[in-house]
């Protein structure tokens, strides 16, 4: 699957002088492979002008490609020499709107764009040398326009090709910072592959390479970003590079770090000082197509060379039995990890490493060669209703992308090993935040932002247009933190799909003690309005901090739904709300508020479907309570904790004390 190959020869009359600016190769050999090309490409150069600004865009190089990289093994220079080529080709097509340029045009640039690099001392000649990769010596015509699949002439042709706008709105038009905003960056990543997938299948094309080039120059030709914005959109691209080409790949390694700022010029030479700034800055941002086309090889690569393996693993050899498996799992999006790899990744599971255990399996803290962490769920293949809802979870978040959903990097299929790898959310789980003793950290509107987040995730769900998914175990533990406070629904293991057309499905029930709806239980007909009560259950929970289920003096349990009904039921007025609040809230809390909520939740935990909202309407409940406590800053109530009908009880009724951990949840546990 090599890449873009570059000329790697001056063409100047004095080749060996040219060599000597950079470094002479120590082998003989390879002296004479230069030579021999120099003599037969320098014809080519002759015979076109090339219209690239070659000297602006060679400026992305970084010094260190001249002073250390020899080989592409040991640095990621030849990433550069390909993004600083491809960016003179953005650049050329923002000014005129010409995508692939015509031979033999083509090959004049691709020529003189390799002379000037070793003219200019910006790489050696022995790392153009020693990859193919680095190099396009062998196919002159590799950029022609019309000499392969999506290689069009014009950046029209392109986008009346495939549909990009996507692409464009979610990486050119999306938030000016996507390194800062997570949610943003995976959704630019995924329209920037799908994009690239949607000209290969246009064409009916397995060149990656060009196709994916041609992607690249249809969504930022139209208006070339300022620097910042388009630093961050590369940024956000390494992270597909890093995690699917990197780990565990010996010859993908990551890129060395940009050239330094310039230093202070005289303002006879500002002008040209701030034209250098711009290519030094520039020259992080241009590696997010070498990014795009790698990590589009790569998965096709990954996908082709995992194919037969999937095809090879039985229903038998899973523990499954039936047809549960159905076709291989999803793909697109997703890196296919090894055990070795995940190994790698977690020290070996070392149990220094381990974030939690659940009736699915152990979760590791994970960190990839990037130095990004993720969270590592191993599935208890023994288990056989466990290894149906890793496959499961698989085939739902491979195609679900929201903000307020955990997002799922990849996956290990093998024999031996099932495991999911996830983001690593660095807040812990929602449970141990109200079971921490800390939990007044929490405070109340932080509390009503991770209702709102949960119910914006819910509601997503349940609008899909080809049927509501009902993720059937709403609940704290499912619930995960970033280190900002926002939250996200995990743990899609049991999950159903009611089809766009039915109002309910018939199935086994699944849950967790204490969230189930009662009607669902007892008819065994799941619908979107299961999720509805399991949600009121967490946000009573949010806003009591008490347990879902909790023992009696009696030795029997009582729910926080029981808690509610009695609240109702003796007729609790608005001054009366406060014994349920949270008592660790102390007075930072809205009474108003707090009195919405406590209605909202009620209507959820209705005992009949039909007297429940939907999830959007729960949504809107929460952003206008929410955008009112945003408002007022979250003042105290005047009566912020009086006493009230309901005891706050003692702290063993509440969430008990127990460690932040920041693991999808691996318990999914029938009623």
């Amino acid at each position: 699957f090599f890449f873009f190959f570059f000329l790697v020869l001056p063409t100047s009359n004095s080749p060996t002088q040219e060599m000597s600016a950079v470094s002479r190769p120590r082998s003989g050999a390879a002296l004479v492979v230069t030579l021999l090309l120099s003599g037969l490409l320098l014809p080519a150069a002759a015979a076109a002008d090339c219209p690239y600004d070659i000297g602006y865009a060679a400026r992305m190089i970084p010094p260190e490609c001249s002073v250390n990289a020899t080989t592409s093994f040991a640095t990621g220079c030849c990433w550069f020499v390909f993004a600083s080529y491809t960016y003179a080709a953005i650049r050329y097509a923002n000014a005129t709107g010409a995508a692939f340029l015509p031979d033999p045009v083509a090959t004049a640039c691709t020529t003189q764009f390799s002379a000037y690099l070793l003219r200019r001392g910006l790489v050696k000649a022995a790392l153009l040398l020693s990859d193919d990769r680095c190099s396009l010596a062998g196919d002159p015509i590799k950029f022609a326009a019309g000499s392969r699949p999506c290689q069009y002439p014009t950046v029209y042709a392109v986008r009346s090709t495939v549909d990009l706008s996507n692409g464009t709105r979610l990486c050119t038009a999306g938030p000016r910072s996507l390194t800062d905003d997570q949610p943003a960056c995976v959704a630019c990543q995924n329209a920037v592959i799908a994009a690239t997938f949607s000209l290969l299948d246009a064409t009916h094309s397995k060149e990656i390479v060009a196709c994916g080039m041609a992607t690249t120059l249809g969504i930022w030709s139209s208006s070339l970003p300022d620097l910042s914005r388009f630093r961050s959109y590369v940024l956000c691209m390494v992270q597909i590079l890093e995690n699917i080409g990197n780990l565990g790949t010996g010859n993908l390694v990551p890129s060395p770090p940009p050239p330094p700022s310039p230093r202070p010029s005289s303002p006879a030479s500002s002008r040209r000082s701030a034209k250098v700034a711009a290519a030094a800055s520039a020259s992080a941002g241009v590696v997010l197509v070498i990014l795009l086309t790698s990590c589009v090889v790569l998965a096709w690569v990954r996908r082709r060379r995992r194919n037969s393996s999937l095809a090879a693993i039985t229903t038998d050899q899973l523990g499954l039995t039936g047809t549960a498996l159905g076709s291989p799992l999803p793909t697109e999006g997703l890196y296919i990890f090894t055990k070795s790899e995940l190994r790698q990744a977690t020290d070996g599971f070392d149990a220094r490493q381990l974030l939690g255990e659940g009736g699915a399996g152990k979760v590791y803290m994970g960190r990839l060669p990037s130095g990004q962490r993720v969270a590592v769920k191993r599935v208890h293949k023994k288990r056989e209703k466990k290894v149906g809802e890793f496959y499961r979870e698989v085939e739902v978040l491979a195609k679900l992308r929201h903000p307020h959903l955990t997002t799922l990097l990849g996956y290990c299929l093998e024999s031996t090993e099932h495991a999911l790898v996830y983001e690593y959310m660095a807040g812990g789980n929602l449970s141990a935040a109200l079971a921490s003793s800390e939990a007044g950290g929490l405070t109340w509107g932080r509390r009503v932002r991770v209702a709102a987040d949960v119910a914006e995730g819910l509601a997503y769900l349940h609008e899909l247009p080809d049927g509501a998914v009902v993720h059937r175990d709403v609940k704290p533990t499912n619930v995960l933190l970033g280190e900002d406070g926002r939250a996200k629904l995990s743990d899609f293991g049991v999950s159903k799909v009611v089809p766009a057309e039915a109002t309910h499905v018939s199935t086994e029930v699944k849950g967790t003690r204490g969230y189930v709806d009662p009607e669902y239980f007892s008819a065994g007909q799941i619908s979107e309005s299961a999720d509805v009560y399991s949600f009121g259950v967490v946000l009573l929970q949010l806003l009591t901090g008490l347990k879902a289920v909790v023992p009696t003096p009696s030795g029997g349990l009582e729910s926080i739904v029981q808690t509610a009904h009695a609240v109702v039921a003796a007729g609790a007025g608005e001054e009366d709300l406060g014994g349920i609040v949270d008592p660790r809230l102390g007075t930072e809390w809205d009474r108003s508020s707090v009195e919405e909520v406590f209605r909202l939740a009620y209507s959820c935990v209705r005992p009949y479907k039909n007297e429940r909202p939907r999830m959007k309407e729960v949504l809107a409940v929460l952003r206008r309570v929410l955008a009112d406590l945003e408002g007022s800053s979250d003042p105290p109530a005047e009566h912020g904790g009086a006493a009230g009908t309901l005891p706050a009880g003692d702290v063993a009724s509440r969430e008990g004390s127990a460690p932040t951990t920041a693991e999808p949840s691996t318990s999914s546990s029938s009623w």
